[in-house]
């Protein structure tokens, strides 16, 4: 009888509430025809509220009261605390402020003290938990128990119940307690013969487009490293063609030395007094032409040192020079002493080129690059992983000494013949 007396309050000041709300409002929609008989057009912003005088006021802030009204536009309203017991939480306009909560209901803690601007927060005891009956009333209530065949899969905490669920391999029976699994049925599917048990509802669609995910995943990652490799194979085909077809014109743009020297001794007859002397000299430039096949580079007397030395500097990048004129075998006193003969540093690096080729061609007055130097530093470029350097002073130096050495060869060959 009591709990039905207390639940009447309750609805009581519900009513009361909302008749106010609604008061509030009619009195705000006629409010404009008590203004001198026209609308006053309120432009109010959310920390203010409409004087009847005609103009806005500001509010009093949480945890005040309204004690007066701005008398006058730009002036401020009067606003006092709230006594001891009482709060407001929101900005407002009002002269009173509302009673704090009392946590006296069974099982219930203060978890939070009421102050002027925030109103007592109760809660409930260990092992109970607040079940909301209705937005203004709500009770403690002993928590949930998990029965046989059960485990508990959330806690009791705040407005929360204990949940729990039937265990591994066992069926529901009812709201407190599971079974182990005897025959195929809801919550025993392992034992079933097809994948779905006897009157269930077939709802797994999001698992099933979980579950083809990695099915789909699998072919679509293999196609895209098939295809990675086949354009990574592709790549260096055509860069191997490319190689090869740069040498096959090179070499079809020169002309045969060893055509000439088969062909035309059988088309002029020599006298037999120059046979001897013309033969020695015939296999001395044989000899020279199978050098110059196999060393295209064999001429050294057409690369100058400074059109050598200006261009490997255009090649090499500046962070990396030091390290190939160290990997030539230019002792660290000899850079030091380039360094600072030198102030700027494209001069002293060719100073530490102009140490290194001297050393290799054996004279240091030689204005001459030498064929095996230039290969030495090729191969040192490679090393390093500086092969478009390396290659870019091959197709510079190596292909020009080969044409000047076939227009040596021939203009000796004319000589002779």
């Amino acid at each position: 009888m009591k709990h039905d007396n207390s639940r009447h309050w309750r609805t009581c000041q519900l009513s009361a509430h909302l008749l106010l709300v609604l008061i509030s409002q009619s009195y705000a929609t006629l409010e404009p025809a008590f203004s001198g008989g026209s609308a006053v057009q309120r432009n109010c912003s959310g920390s203010e509220y409409w004087n009847p005088a005609g103009f806005c006021c500001d509010k009093c802030h949480p945890g005040f009261k309204l004690k007066a009204v701005c008398p006058n536009s730009g002036t401020r309203s009067r606003c006092v605390p709230c006594e001891d017991g009482t709060y407001r939480e929101n900005s407002n306009n009002f002269q009173n402020c509302f009673s704090c909560q009392h946590c006296r209901k069974p099982h219930s803690v203060v978890k939070s003290q009421c102050r002027s601007n925030r109103n007592t927060v109760c809660g409930c005891k260990s092992e109970y938990y607040m079940k909301i009956i209705d937005p203004l009333t709500w009770e403690c209530a002993p928590c949930r128990h998990c029965g046989i065949g059960q485990w508990r899969t959330g806690g009791c905490i705040g407005e929360n119940n204990t949940k729990c669920e039937c265990k591994e391999k066992h069926y529901s029976v009812s709201k407190y307690s599971c079974k182990p699994c005897d025959k195929c049925r809801n919550g025993c599917e392992y034992m079933c013969t097809s994948s779905t048990p006897p009157n269930a509802v077939r709802s797994v669609r999001p698992t099933d487009s979980t579950s083809t995910t990695p099915q789909i995943l699998v072919p679509v990652c293999a196609c895209i490293m098939v295809l990675a490799v086949g354009a990574f194979m592709i790549y260096k085909s055509s860069r191997l063609w490319r190689k090869k077809k740069q040498a096959l014109s090179s070499q079809k743009s020169l002309p045969d030395p060893e055509a000439k020297f088969e062909d035309k001794p059988r088309i002029v007859t020599l006298p037999p007094d120059t046979l001897e002397e013309s033969v020695p000299f015939t296999n001395h430039q044989l000899c020279e032409m199978e050098q110059c096949r196999e060393l295209p580079d064999c001429v050294p007397r057409e690369i100058k040192h400074h059109e050598f030395s200006y261009f490997v500097l255009d090649e090499v990048p500046v962070g990396r020079f030091k390290e190939l004129i160290r990997r030539l075998d230019v002792s660290e006193s000899e850079i030091e002493r380039a360094e600072k003969d030198h102030r700027s540093f494209k001069d002293a690096q060719y100073q530490m080129l102009k140490v290194w080729t001297d050393r290799g061609s054996g004279s240091g007055g030689n204005n001459v690059v030498s064929c095996h130097l230039i290969k030495m530093l090729t191969d040192t470029l490679k090393t390093m992983y500086l092969a478009g350097c390396a290659d870019s002073i091959e197709k510079r130096f190596f292909l020009r000494t080969e044409v000047v050495h076939t227009e040596a060869i021939e203009s000796e060959w004319r000589k002779v013949h």
